[in-house]
């Protein structure tokens, strides 16, 4: 591997190349053994420093949170909010609001919905895609460097479903991986986040979509697509099977 290749392979992980840049550096780490290893080196340091161990805020931090909130007198107005937010007392409230929504796991009801209009909002935009590829050599790193995360990345393409790509996205406002297949005209997305000891939801159906929810190690998944019962039932038996 010449230094260039390894430097162009470096910089596409980071996020730094754009458009033609991009694209050749992809299609280059799509043939090359020696970037391929490189890439998955570095999910390898990623899937490591994901596994080092965290610690959940204290109880005494979250009642002073919740004790300082209580404080705060209530604002109905939005206008009156953000000015006051402005202001000193505010301020403090609202980033103790800030801090809180980042301790407190989300609801079930706010995860299933969440995860049915990300993939609405995905399907509708056209913005399904962010980095294409078949290749979980190429998926896998990218979406390490991207979404610092590096979850778990297959192709089931002899059971029927093709590993298209992945992109960024969020499930009840906390940052996401989103592996991307096709079944035919259908897609299925696979989200993946950190596990902080949310309850997750039963399978079910969320605006039209079907979903489903499990853990694995210290990453949460869910499935969602509008494919029939069977189908989607066997891709998250597969799905579920991958392990490290």
């Amino acid at each position: 591997m010449s230094p260039d290749h390894l430097l162009n392979t470096q910089s596409y992980l980071d996020g730094e190349l754009t458009g033609a840049e991009a694209a050749e550096a992809e299609r280059h780490l799509q043939t090359c053994a020696e970037c391929q290893e490189f890439a998955a080196a570095a999910a390898d340091i990623s899937d490591a420093l994901r596994k080092v161990p965290r610690h959940a805020a204290p109880a005494h931090l979250r009642a002073a949170l919740l004790a300082r909130l209580d404080k705060e007198p209530v604002r109905f107005s939005p206008r009156s909010f953000w000015m006051g937010a402005a202001g000193g007392a505010g301020a403090s409230a609202l980033a103790a609001g800030f801090a809180l929504l980042v301790l407190l796991p989300p609801s079930v009801a706010t995860l299933t919905q969440s995860l049915a209009d990300a993939h609405a909002r995905a399907l509708t935009s056209g913005h399904t895609i962010m980095v294409a590829s078949s290749d979980h050599h190429t998926v896998k790193p990218w979406l390490a460097a991207h979404a610092g995360l590096s979850p778990l990345v297959a192709d089931f393409a002899s059971d029927g479903f093709t590993l298209t790509g992945g992109r960024l996205d969020e499930v009840a406002g906390r940052p996401a991986a989103v592996i991307t297949y096709a079944h035919g005209n259908h897609e299925v997305d696979l989200f993946a986040w950190p596990d902080r000891g949310t309850q997750l939801p039963e399978p079910g159906i969320a605006h039209g979509f079907r979903t489903a929810f499990w853990k694995t190690g210290d990453m949460n998944y869910a499935a969602v697509s509008d494919m029939d019962q069977a189908a989607f039932g066997k891709f998250v038996t597969l799905a579920r099977a991958q392990r490290e």
